[in-house]
């Protein structure tokens, strides 16, 4: 199971690009910060982009899975890094201990 992706590539996606290729209508915000992640072969840096829909709003493809039935969902550590980060930037500055990682650091 992963999250709604564009796909993984060496050039930055711009926003048009990011926008075009969203899961579903919704009022989407950059977070900021950057996901880093490191696999065997190349490293991965992930712009991450949280939306809100309307009620009954549903992507074509995939399935709903409840904030509170996360935990149980088998995501890859990548994914879990990447939930972590839409998570507290949703929660704003307020949030105590936070992890994410902001660019040059």
């Amino acid at each position: 199971m992963e999250l709604p992706s564009t796909e993984w590539r060496e050039a930055a996606w711009d926003e048009a690009e990011a926008r075009a290729r969203a899961p579903l209508t919704a009022r989407w915000t950059e977070l900021p910060g950057i996901v880093r992640h490191t696999f065997t072969h190349f490293h991965l840096e992930a712009r991450v982009w949280a939306g809100r829909a309307g009620q009954g709003a549903a992507p074509a493809a995939g399935r709903w899975v409840a904030l509170d039935d996360l935990g149980a969902e088998a995501l890859p550590s990548v994914m879990r890094k990447i939930v972590r980060h839409a998570l507290e930037g949703a929660a704003g500055p307020s949030l105590p201990g936070g992890a994410v990682s902001r660019p040059g650091t």
